[in-house]
């Protein structure tokens, strides 16, 4: 898991996104939020998982609330990572860890999967 430091980078031109490594593509993420958005992005934690040949963003909330704040923006999040990670992300996940991970995972092909 990585966490989100937005502020070591400045803002990354969206041409250069082939060859961005996953730390440049979440600072890209993050960038593309209102305020908001990224004040609750900033206390989750991010991976990569390929489990059978398909590739999930994690996203890692640090409770419920945040979890179900960013479902509620699910549409411009998959939005996101669809621009950013076009080549490889085939869904991402809202996580939790409740008594183990819990996860609601949103399809970037057929949008929600459940």
């Amino acid at each position: 898991m990585y966490p989100l430091n937005p502020e070591e980078d400045d803002f990354l031109v969206p041409g250069h996104r082939r060859n961005q490594n996953f730390g440049e593509r979440l600072r890209q993420f993050h960038n593309e939020f209102d305020s908001s958005i990224r004040a609750i992005l900033r206390d989750c934690l991010f991976r990569e998982v390929n489990e059978q040949n398909t590739l999930t963003l994690q996203i890692l909330c640090p409770n419920q609330a945040v979890q179900k704040r960013l479902i509620q923006k699910r549409q411009k999040i998959g939005n996101e990572i669809r621009w950013i990670w076009s080549e490889n992300v085939d869904q991402f996940a809202l996580c939790v860890d409740k008594e183990g991970l819990q996860c609601r995972v949103f399809s970037l092909k057929n949008y929600l999967i459940d």
